[in-house]
């Protein structure tokens, strides 16, 4: 299913050691919600050895109070490796405005990602042109910094920006992520139907990085990324 070796290094470190800055997205989800359902958050701060400060989860435009005292895993990916620890609500505040206190996480688990681990899959994949055309194909293979994109015109040339648009398949839960890109190659295909574009991510948000990170570690391993978090 890949082209690389996808055995990537698990360790233990430190908060600090993450490099968080403010804005930064978190994913959180419920231990005690077995449906898989995960909310997004945004890192505001800390408190060294105390606690961590994040943005209230929001569901229909509508902020998501949740119960002092509820565990939760957080998940994360901040360009170089991803992340998941298990942390327990001890607070909230309504000024200045709506945020939660997350108790401060005794260890956690990081997963160095490796650009060159990509996955061979079929998704349907919407390409927006430098001309302001746009072609919906097939994505063939994903990574973190790009891919391979099968189409029965030829995309652009060496060198084009375009904007990717696709649907991943998160458990749970789909979304959609928009990536700008560079077509850097361009072959016909062996059996000289339509054309083989190879694209290189750029600019992709915190956001996207970490839903694309999450979904090829699911494609890979089969199942949710990094189940196997510290407690």
């Amino acid at each position: 299913m890949t082209n690389a070796d996808t055995d990537n290094l698990k360790t233990e470190t430190d908060f600090e050691a993450i490099g968080l800055y403010p804005g930064a997205t978190m994913q959180i989800h419920a231990v005690a919600d077995h449906s898989n359902t995960h909310h997004w958050v945004k890192f505001i701060g800390s408190i060294k050895n105390d606690c961590i400060l994040a943005s209230l989860p929001f569901k229909y435009g509508n902020g998501m109070w949740i119960q002092k005292g509820e565990d939760f895993v957080v998940r994360g990916f901040n360009g170089r490796f991803a992340y998941a620890f298990t942390s327990q609500v001890i607070g909230e505040c309504t000024s200045p405005f709506l945020y939660l206190y997350f108790s401060w996480p005794k260890s956690i688990e990081s997963l160095t990602v490796r650009d060159s681990l990509r996955v061979e899959i079929a998704l349907p994949v919407n390409i927006s042109r430098s001309d302001s055309s746009s072609v919906s194909t097939m994505l063939h293979d994903l990574s973190i910094s790009g891919a391979m994109i099968d189409s029965p015109m030829e995309l652009g040339t060496i060198g084009d920006q375009v904007k990717t648009e696709l649907m991943v398949d998160l458990p749970g839960n789909k979304v959609k992520v928009s990536v700008p890109a560079i077509i850097r190659n361009i072959h016909h295909n062996d059996d000289g139907e339509g054309f083989s574009t190879g694209l290189q991510f750029t600019d992709i948000s915190q956001n996207d990085l970490l839903v694309l990170n999450y979904f090829i570690d699911c494609v890979t391993r089969g199942g949710p990324a990094m189940d196997n978090y510290v407690q």
